[in-house]
């Protein structure tokens, strides 16, 4: 097989690739040569696979970010600077323009706290239109029990107010579909003082799981509900948030968006409340990178080791293929394919084993956990439960081919020597 594919090649390059080969099986009969030869490849393989599956999982975080965290949390929000907007119809419509938005919808967020009998907990009110807010925030789609909020619950149940709340907060304070609530709101007076709050009493609708810190604070009700605790008109909104069709861009969209608006508001996106994740994310990829080239590297560079004691052991061959006519720059070549043919065989297990253990490792973690019956990486703090991977191509080859380069210029320096030697020196040496 191997002859086939070098026949394809020039004279000159057949005969390298002829001497490579020979001298490489016939060097590494030497216990020591064949040992470090052998630390090379599994230096190489491992600094591979490492980084393969390393770069997988960070990508399968960033991946859940997307589908799991940024699902809910609002790519940007347009937010009043003086507290309300007097017309969010308009500021919808005009955000709706851009053709980087999916949707737009109103809302109103008030810091209150939930009581059942004795029990208080602090939360964030988001009043909310039931329909534009699954255009939105993908909250609706991780309800475990009950429903979402509805848009006609107003005309079916005209003295009854609906919340949807997390499970996290329904298990500390044991409550279920259908429960009862009251919620305090705070009431300032025009001189800026504090007045007793404001107590609104509602319905659970809804239980939502999403995952981590978001099933404890948030607690949705419809939007003119808090407007009608306000005496605002339903017209009136604190802001609009926005889904965009590339969340990782937000900051410039946010910037056009915001420019082209009426109204005076500040510009809020998901990169100033959440985006330290993704910077870990993508830091701790980058770091990943250089500490595996760095591995990577150490590895490659045993084969200037293996391959100098190489030319010692076949000193005299050499001195005697030049009396013959094989000119420097073969013998050069022939060398730095004796260092290539380690690489690529290391470079070749390390995909091998990267690859398979990328597909495996959610599995793998599970078990992991069961047997040590730990949990990694906990529901009630993160937003994921599991191991997340994503394979991806494109990276997979980026790293075999900088292994490949490392490689190649670690092979360059003893197969230079080995071709500036004189004849003489060689067979008398």
């Amino acid at each position: 097989m191997m002859s086939k594919f070098i026949s394809f090649f020039s004279p000159s390059v057949q005969l390298s690739a002829t001497f490579a080969q020979r001298y490489y099986h016939a060097a590494f009969q030497n216990k020591y040569i064949r040992f470090i030869n052998r630390a090379s490849k599994i230096g190489i393989s491992v600094g591979v696979a490492a980084l393969i599956i390393g770069l997988s999982i960070m990508n399968g975080f960033e991946r859940e970010l997307k589908n799991s965290l940024l699902a809910v949390v609002p790519d940007v929000e347009f937010e009043a600077v003086n507290g309300t907007l007097p017309n969010w119809h308009i500021t919808q419509h005009s955000i709706l323009q851009n053709p980087n938005v999916l949707g737009a919808a109103p809302y109103i967020k008030v810091n209150a706290m939930v009581q059942k009998q004795n029990d208080l907990e602090a939360i964030l009110l988001h009043g909310v239109s039931p329909k534009l807010e699954t255009e939105v925030n993908a909250t609706y789609k991780y309800i475990k029990a009950g429903r979402w909020l509805t848009d006609n619950q107003s005309a079916t149940q005209p003295n009854t107010v609906e919340a949807v709340i997390g499970q996290g907060l329904a298990d500390k304070l044991t409550l279920a579909v259908d429960d009862d609530i009251e919620l305090l709101i705070p009431n300032t007076l025009a001189s800026g003082k504090l007045a007793a709050p404001k107590y609104l009493k509602a319905k659970i609708a809804g239980i939502y799981q999403i995952g981590g810190q978001m099933d404890y604070g948030q607690v949705y009700v419809s939007l003119d509900t808090v407007q009608e605790k306000f005496n605002w008109t339903e017209q009136r909104a604190e802001g609009i948030k926005v889904a965009l069709t590339d969340p990782f861009n937000a900051q410039i969209i946010a910037r056009q968006i915001g420019s082209s608006l009426q109204d005076y508001v500040y510009v809020l996106d998901w990169f100033r409340t959440n985006g330290h994740v993704y910077n870990d994310i993508v830091m701790v990829k980058d770091i990943m990178y250089l500490v595996m080239v760095l591995v990577m590297s150490v590895a490659c560079f045993n084969i200037v080791s293996s391959l100098t004691m190489a030319i010692q052991e076949k000193h005299s061959d050499i001195g005697i293929l030049k009396t013959m006519g094989l000119t420097p720059v073969i013998v050069k070549r022939v060398f730095v394919m004796m260092g290539m043919l380690t690489a690529i065989k290391g470079i070749g297990w390390g995909m091998v084993w990267g690859v398979v253990l990328t597909l495996c490792i959610p599995e793998l973690f599970s078990v992991v956990e069961q047997l040590f019956n730990v949990k990694a990486l906990d529901g009630e703090v993160y937003f994921i439960d599991y191991l997340p991977t994503e394979l991806d191509v494109v990276q997979v080859l980026i790293v075999s081919v900088t292994a490949f380069i490392i490689a190649y210029f670690a092979t360059l320096y003893p197969a230079s020597r080995a071709s500036k030697l004189s004849p003489v020196e060689l067979i008398s040496g």
